[in-house]
């Protein structure tokens, strides 16, 4: 199997936002919302657990173009047509997951791990 520059390149991507998520295990979840805000779920998994989730929303519009195009009719007359391509939207949304645990005597969540996000969403990254 061959890789390819570009494969390798969304691997480092991805793997860019695994370590920023990584450099959270073993805090207290209070520092991930000091860094990036509020979590939009909060899960209790239960046994003293709980998974908090962040989201960010990316839409990417390509820029619209005219494209104009000159012919000849049978006359030998000119006609002149525009017609315009592009000016397309897409919406991407991303949860990042941070798994935890209660400790009890730091009184607070402490992130024991986190969900892998997918190379669409390790693009962005979570900031």
């Amino acid at each position: 199997m061959k890789i390819t520059p570009a494969l390798l390149g969304l691997a480092l991507l991805a793997a860019c936002a695994a370590d920023a998520m990584q450099g959270f295990v073993g805090q207290d979840i209070r520092a991930v919302e000091l860094q990036y805000g509020p979590p939009v779920n909060e899960i209790d998994l239960g046994g003293g657990t709980r998974a908090f989730q962040w989201q960010k929303t990316s839409i990417d519009t390509t820029p619209a173009s005219a494209v104009t195009t000159t012919d000849k009719d049978k006359k030998g007359r000119k006609t002149t047509q525009t017609t315009f391509v592009g000016g397309t939207q897409s919406v991407s949304v991303c949860l990042y997951t941070f798994l935890t645990g209660w400790d009890p005597q730091r009184n607070g969540w402490i992130v024991t791990g986190f969900r892998q996000p997918s190379i669409d969403c390790a693009l962005g990254g979570l900031s």
